[in-house]
C-alpha cells in the first residue's frame, strides 16, 4: 500500500492552509499528505513547490510581452513612492494576487531605499536592487520568518497566474511634500498614476508645523490628481526648451496646457496651479511654497502592446499558458 495514499489531510489544517496561501484544494492536500499533516513542513513544502513551478513557469512566458498592469503608489509621512508592475492581460492586473504584490513592492520601494543624493526631489529606485530586496508586508499583514525578495515573489506569482510578470519601474521621493494619486482602480493602484512634491519657501519639511504639514499635504495630493488629469510636461516655464517654444504657433498657449505651474488649477480655474500651491502654503503659516517636481506615469506607455481579446485572456488565465 502507497503510505502517501493512507494519510488524510487534517480538515482543520486544510481550510487554515488554504487561507493563508490561496493554493488550490488539490496542493494544500498534497502538501499535508506529504508532510502527515505537519502544518509547519506542509508550509515549507509549497514554499518550495511554488519557487520550482514558478521558475519553470517563467522560463516557459519570460519572452512574451507584459504591457498590461498597474501603477500603484504608497505614502507615508508624507513621502511618496511609485513602481510599475506588469503583466500580459489586464485580467490578471485585476487579480487580488497580483494587485497585492504590486502593493508590497511599493511598499518596499518607499522603506528601503538609500538616497542617492541628487539634488532632485524625486529618485529613480534602481529596479535590480529593489529585485533583489526582502518584500515587506503590508500594514495589515502579519510578518512571517520566511522572508522572500521581490525577485522571489515575483517568481511564485508567475507560477500561480500563469503570466509573464515584471518590474518596469520605480521611484521615490527624497525631500519635501509629497502625496500621490492613481486613477482607473482603487485608491493605491490603477493605470495611470502621479506624484507631487511641494516645497514651502524658506523652510524644510522637518520643520514646518504639524498645520502646515497637512495642509501642504493636502495640496500635494490634488496637484498630484492635476498632473495625472491634464498631462503637463515641465514644472515651469523656465524648463521649456527655447527650441521647442520656437516651434510652437502659439506659445503662450503652449505653456498654459503644458507648464503645471501655469495651468489653471482643476478645482479653481480662475487660478493657477502655481497661485494654488503658494496660497496654501501661506495659509498655513508659512511664506508660500512652489511645486518641486511631479511624476506621471502610465501603465504600458512605450511598450508595444499586441491585440488581445477578453475572452483569450480568459482563456489563457484558466489554462495557464
Amino acid at each position: 500500500m502507497n503510505l502517501l495514499t493512507s494519510i488524510k489531510p487534517n480538515i482543520k489544517l486544510l481550510a487554515k492552509l488554504r487561507q493563508e496561501t490561496e493554493v488550490s484544494m488539490t496542493k494544500a492536500k498534497e502538501a499535508l499528505v506529504k508532510n502527515d499533516n505537519d502544518y509547519t513542513k506542509a508550509l515549507a513544502w509549497l514554499a518550495t513547490d511554488a519557487q520550482v513551478s514558478g521558475a519553470k513557469k517563467a522560463q516557459k512566458v519570460a519572452g512574451r510581452t507584459a504591457s498590461e498592469g498597474l501603477v500603484t503608489i504608497a505614502t507615508v509621512h508624507n513621502k511618496s513612492t511609485i513602481i510599475e508592475l506588469n503583466c500580459e492581460t489586464d485580467f490578471v492586473s485585476r487579480n487580488d494576487v497580483f494587485k497585492t504584490l504590486a502593493s508590497r513592492i511599493a511598499a518596499t520601494s518607499l522603506f528601503l531605499h538609500d538616497t542617492a543624493a541628487t539634488g532632485k526631489a524625486i529618485e529613480t529606485v534602481s529596479v535590480e536592487s529593489l529585485l533583489q530586496a526582502p518584500l515587506m508586508p503590508l500594514a495589515n499583514e502579519p510578518t512571517t520568518e520566511d522572508v522572500r525578495t521581490v525577485q522571489e515573489t515575483i517568481v511564485e506569482t508567475i507560477g500561480k497566474l500563469g503570466e509573464n510578470i515584471s518590474l518596469r519601474r520605480a521611484a521615490v521621493v527624497v525631500d519635501g511634500i509629497s502625496s500621490a494619486y492613481v486613477h482607473g482602480g482603487d485608491a493605491t493602484s490603477g493605470k495611470m498614476g502621479g506624484i507631487a512634491v511641494l516645497q514651502p519657501h524658506n523652510a524644510r519639511g522637518e520643520n514646518l508645523t504639524e498645520t502646515a504639514r497637512e495642509a501642504l499635504s493636502k495640496a500635494a495630493r490634488q496637484v498630484a490628481r492635476q498632473v495625472v488629469g491634464y498631462s503637463p510636461l515641465y514644472v515651469s516655464r523656465q524648463e521649456v526648451p527655447a527650441k521647442v517654444l520656437e516651434e510652437q504657433t502659439h506659445a503662450e498657449e503652449y505653456i498654459t496646457s503644458t507648464v503645471l505651474e501655469e495651468q489653471g488649477f482643476m478645482l479653481r480655474p480662475d487660478a493657477t496651479v502655481a497661485v494654488f500651491v503658494d496660497t496654501t502654503g501661506k495659509e498655513a503659516g508659512v511664506e508660500g511654497a512652489r511645486v518641486a517636481e511631479f511624476i506621471r506615469w502610465q501603465v504600458g506607455e512605450g511598450i508595444e502592446k499586441k491585440e488581445s481579446d477578453f475572452a483569450e485572456e480568459v482563456r489563457r488565465t484558466i489554462v495557464g499558458n
